[in-house]
């Protein structure tokens, strides 16, 4: 996956909008950002929960890690060129979940139940 790739699938949940933080690209949902530009060129920071930090960082070290600046929060960075596709899109839905409205939720759920 791309980083435009990966902006361009949190961009495509429902509610979600371009936005930027500290003078780089970001995703937000409610005014809180989900995936946000990082120092490192090669990787995107990505807000999740402390437990899915923990669990993807120990799976997937080489794609999931965080940086001292990160140490403790729920946000890893992610090695966007080498994570597994689909499971990187994973993430970012879970990202965006955590940030979206029981209606959003709601109406994505039945948007992709009425895909199959």
């Amino acid at each position: 996956m791309t980083r435009d790739q990966m902006f361009a699938h949190a961009l495509s949940q429902p509610g979600a909008e371009d936005s930027t933080l500290h003078g780089g690209r970001c995703v937000r949902v409610r005014g809180h950002w989900i995936v946000n530009d990082n120092a490192d060129p090669e990787a995107l920071a990505l807000a999740l929960d402390r437990d899915t930090v923990a669990l993807l960082m120990e799976t997937e070290p080489q794609t999931y890690f965080q940086t001292p600046h990160f140490d403790g929060w729920p946000a890893v960075l992610v090695r966007y060129a080498v994570a597994d596709d689909d499971r990187l899109r994973e993430q970012i839905d879970k990202a965006w979940a955590r940030r979206a409205t029981a209606a959003q939720r709601k109406a994505r759920e039945g948007k992709a139940g009425s895909a199959g």
